[in-house]
């Protein structure tokens, strides 16, 4: 069935898939949550982050750390996977955009990379890199992160954010090949950006609440949350980590 899809057209795909998830997005308002006694259970409300929903509760988060630091995307940018991010908070700052995969099945790519090989990387190709949720797929982080700074031109900016308080996702992530290996905390992103970048240029955020974390795991979406809800910050529950990287230089 999976060789299957592959006689659709590939504009089709995506447009039945849109289309898809229009219609389970509609179906919100027979399942939204109003009554969290029902989230009294050992396995989870929804499954896949609530993707079938709505919006995930992560991306609230990883969307406000890119605003605060949307006057860094400009120049040449980079993106993991997609340029969706470049597009939302870059505008007319961006000069041009380029998209970073290792999947070959991926036809917006248009560099292909491997993060974790280093020496093959280009050598201060960027201004800002966008690097969001992949890290926790990378076996070998710390090579990547060496990758992210080696690619940036100095003075350059890694905009990178990971999971906290995460399920596990299972399956192949990256091409098929990656896999879900790492959560995160606020002092150990810090920590693992601060050995290559230097602890001057780094700067992190958390964001979260139990609440939110607890609406996370179950599946459930933004739109069944208040704005103050997923605005309040503690720091006892990070669900996502922002990390802002400067190579130190003059660009």
């Amino acid at each position: 069935m999976t060789n299957l899809k592959y006689l659709v057209p590939k504009r089709l795909r995506r447009w039945l898939n849109r289309r898809r998830q229009a219609a389970g997005r509609g179906l919100l308002v027979f399942d939204r949550v109003t009554d969290w006694s029902v989230l009294r259970r050992v396995r989870p409300y929804r499954p896949n982050f609530g993707v079938a929903r709505g919006e995930p509760i992560d991306r609230f988060y990883i969307a406000k750390f890119l605003t605060t630091h949307q006057e860094s995307i400009r120049g040449r940018v980079a993106e993991i996977e997609s340029d969706q991010y470049t597009r939302r908070f870059g505008g007319d700052r961006v000069q041009h955009a380029d998209i970073l995969d290792l999947n070959d099945q991926n036809e917006q790519r248009t560099i292909a990379i491997d993060l974790t090989k280093t020496a093959d990387t280009p050598v201060s190709e960027f201004d800002c890199i966008i690097c969001t949720q992949t890290l926790l797929v990378i076996e070998d982080y710390g090579a990547a992160i060496r990758s992210l700074y080696r690619m940036l031109k100095p003075g350059g900016v890694a905009l990178v954010t990971v999971p906290g308080i995460c399920q596990v996702v299972r399956g192949g992530m990256i091409g098929g090949v990656g896999e879900d290996w790492w959560r995160f905390t606020g002092r150990s992103a810090s920590k693992v950006f601060s050995e290559v970048f230097s602890p001057e240029n780094v700067v992190v955020q958390t964001y979260g609440n139990v609440l939110a974390a607890t609406a996370f795991l179950h599946g459930l979406v933004q739109e069944e949350l208040t704005q103050e809800e997923l605005e309040y910050n503690d720091p006892d529950y990070e669900l996502t980590i922002g990390v802002q990287a400067t190579k130190q230089g003059i660009g």
